[in-house]
């Protein structure tokens, strides 16, 4: 049976996924290449041999720094440069497999990377970065917290042990913002590069459907706008929403062109924490109250009063899309009574 084209995006979404893995790995290693430095020199054996190579380290740690975190910020952009072009040349494929249309136009690699630079996404609330700032910073504090914790080890006295250990924690905290960094680039180029092609077509692209991934990890933002249509404008939500954001979208399509069999099913991961397929017409918020009692409770217990929340959710029957505003923003439990009080009297919430 041929599969639809949700299904097929839906399935290169986790390669996608386990391709930010690895360029997470390379894009850190280049970061914390001065942390291992310094951890070589503390390995000495001897402490006065060994703080004094720290010590003269130290004079050159901001350059160092400032090399590790250019070399890292060119080769993660190189690399999301060359991801945009192979994932619009994916698109219009796929957009061509699906449709009746003998010509697809493709955007070029260099319309994506100028698209994908100037495209922005909410990091945090009211706050939105391009990925090249985001880069920027990471690089910047790295560096900062690497040099406060050398300045901090000699203004305290600290041994070589002390000082080791900081910065071994300091590489893991590098390492983890740096996949994420990685996961959250390869997402946004991907749905630029995506977004692009639906622009190049619209004569057979009407809209997109923002997909969510059916697990208890999915933020309330992303579960609230999954299998809601958008039209291709500049001011449609548009994946990452978030850092670490997994959404994606598939393509509306013309019916006069449209060829693709119809999709009977998505994945989804439960409570047991295997993938299970469902109807193709779930949604977030539809997969989520068939759940059992525990798992809803488990989803809910990330936000603020989760506990009342998973309530409102399954006794008041509050929609999912109701608990955020439309930018993403959660509503409290004051704002969600004045605006939802049926639902709260349901739930017996005071």
């Amino acid at each position: 049976m041929a599969s639809s084209t949700a299904d097929i995006i839906t399935r290169h979404q986790v390669f996608l996924q386990r391709y930010a893995n690895g360029l997470g790995k390379r894009y850190a290693r280049s970061l914390t290449s001065v942390h291992r430095e310094i951890l070589k020199i503390l390995r000495g054996g001897d402490e006065a041999v060994s703080m004094k190579a720290l010590m003269d380290l130290r004079g050159q740690l901001e350059s160092k720094m400032a090399q590790a975190s250019l070399a890292g910020k060119k080769n993660l952009l190189k690399e999301l440069g060359e991801l945009g072009g192979a994932e619009a040349a994916w698109s219009a494929s796929l957009l061509g497999s699906a449709t009746t249309v003998a010509a697809i136009a493709q955007p070029h690699e260099m319309q994506i990377e100028v698209a994908a630079s100037k495209a922005t996404f909410e990091s945090t609330r009211g706050r939105r970065v391009s990925m090249a700032r985001s880069i920027e910073s990471l690089g910047v504090r790295t560096g900062q917290q690497v040099k406060q914790i050398i300045n901090d080890g000699f203004l305290l006295g600290d041994t070589t042990k002390d000082i080791a250990k900081s910065i071994r924690e300091s590489a893991r905290l590098t390492e983890s913002r740096a996949n994420t960094l990685a996961r959250t680039g390869t997402n946004h180029v991907s749905n630029v590069a995506r977004d692009e092609t639906y622009k190049r077509n619209g004569d057979i692209v009407t809209g997109y459907e923002w997909v969510a991934t059916l697990d208890s990890r999915t933020t309330l933002i992303c579960a609230g706008r999954d299998g809601e249509v958008y039209p291709v404008t500049p001011d449609s939500p548009k994946p990452p929403a978030h850092f670490n954001c997994r959404s994606t979208t598939v393509p509306v399509l013309d019916p006069e062109f449209d060829i693709s069999p119809e999709q009977s099913t998505r994945q989804a991961r439960g409570l047991d924490g295997k993938t299970k397929r469902v109807k193709a017409t779930t949604t977030y918020g539809d997969w989520l109250k068939k759940q059992p009692a525990g798992f809803q409770d488990e989803y809910f217990s990330k936000f603020k009063d989760g506990k009342a929340k998973a309530k409102l959710f399954r006794k008041g029957g509050l929609k999912i899309d109701k608990f955020s505003d439309a930018g993403g923003a959660e509503y409290s439990l004051t704002q969600l009574k004045a605006l939802n009080p049926l639902e709260f009297d349901r739930a017996g919430l005071d």
